[in-house]
């Protein structure tokens, strides 16, 4: 069972430095958290906040702890005690840390409303739409991480219009850090829709760096490799058109290097579905990942689309899902590459306007949503150490 699932506070993310800690429920006061390990003895740097008065959703971030370390946070409210989280910190990887970089996925801008009949709603009054606040506050959280890079995995918009485009425009202009992106299915016509605009479109209206079929982008010790998996406007995905490029790119990648693999549509690991939406075929994903793990095992492969949090593992190569920035309960991932390694952490964001909103759409599915989409803890945090040369 997920931690982040109990009591008032729980434990969201972790990795070897640091934990993330989120609320709910609470009245006004003043919350104490306070770090120890097993022995009682006070590790990493204590955090003291407020609560919301109106009993909204909050998190913290507690950092300095040392790796590999299982202890507990004993939390306080005005005084008294009121839980104690525990956890246990990440293993630090082998060498330097080389490149920190993140992702978003599925921010829909220009939506409305969520669940499967759109009944969750908001009156934003006077701030932004809550799509584009989102995606706002985890590109700014992103970035005070320590991320210098950023890319987007898809359904950027909610039904490629003009407008939407414009927004994820501007988003990109304000980012203090280069931003890549590929496109998802929403990203092109939808039944019902006028006016779209196409994504090789928009990139070249807007100036917009967009994966038309792949775009590959060197960092140190690491090769993004952005990869279309669109079929159009349906909801299933495909490699197949651009299969052959991505094992050239893997081919032709120093075996030192780590390749960070983002795509749209999800993995599916068996011949049945796990679930809506559609993804790559079973038979392609696998033989993806057995072609991966021949001609560059260090790579790691993400992806959008299903708002929901996975992990799984096939030939020796990891691929993982993370869920949308707009929605329950509302994340950005870090990916930070050592010499020796890479690590996933995914954390929910904290901008107050925009928790109260991702909680808020916990109810969807009549409820289950608060367990589907957080997924748990080890499918959002984890890392892999590759093996010596």
């Amino acid at each position: 069972m997920d931690v982040a699932r109990r009591g008032p506070v729980g434990l969201f993310a972790v990795d070897d430095t640091s934990l993330q800690l989120t609320w709910r429920g609470l009245p006004g006061g003043d919350l104490t958290f306070e770090p120890l390990d097993d022995s009682g003895r006070a590790v990493g740097a204590a955090a003291k906040v407020r609560s919301d008065d109106d009993g909204l959703p909050g998190a913290t971030v507690i950092e300095g702890l040392p790796p590999d370390t299982t202890g507990r946070v004993r939390v306080t409210f005005d005084g008294d005690p009121l839980a104690a989280v525990n956890f246990r910190t990440r293993p630090a990887l082998p060498g330097a840390e080389l490149v920190r970089l993140a992702t978003i996925s599925d921010l829909h801008l220009g939506a409305t409303s969520f669940g499967h009949r759109g009944t969750i709603l908001e009156d934003p009054g006077d701030l932004e739409p809550h799509p584009t606040r989102c995606a706002r506050a985890a590109i700014a959280d992103a970035v005070e991480w320590g991320a210098t890079h950023l890319v987007a995995k898809g359904d950027l918009t909610n039904h490629g219009q003009v407008d939407e485009w414009r927004t994820w425009a501007g988003l990109v202009a304000g980012s203090p850090v280069p931003v890549d992106a590929l496109p998802g299915n929403h990203d092109f016509e939808h039944p019902g829709t006028v006016h779209n605009l196409l994504p090789v479109d928009a990139a070249a209206a807007f100036d917009l760096s967009l994966a038309l079929p792949l775009t590959v982008r060197d960092l140190p010790g690491t090769r993004l490799v952005l990869v279309d998996t669109t079929t159009g406007g349906e909801n299933r995905g495909s490699l197949l058109p651009v299969l052959p490029d991505i094992l050239d790119v893997l081919s032709e990648t120093d075996q030192g290097v780590t390749v960070l693999l983002f795509i749209h549509h999800q993995l599916h690991d068996w011949y049945g579905q796990e679930g809506w939406p559609r993804g790559v075929s079973h038979r392609v994903a696998l033989d993806l990942l057995e072609r991966i793990a021949d001609l560059h095992p260090r790579t790691l492969v993400s992806s959008g689309h299903t708002h929901r949090h996975r992990r799984w593992e096939h030939a020796g190569v990891t691929t993982t899902q993370v869920g949308s920035t707009k929605d329950y309960p509302g994340v950005w991932a870090g990916y930070t590459v050592h010499e020796g390694g890479v690590r996933q952490m995914v954390r929910r964001t904290a901008r107050p306007d925009v928790m109260a909103w991702t909680d808020r759409t916990r109810r969807a599915a009549f409820g289950a949503w608060r367990f589907i989409g957080p997924g748990p803890l080890d499918s959002r945090c984890f890392e892999i150490a590759w093996p010596s040369a």
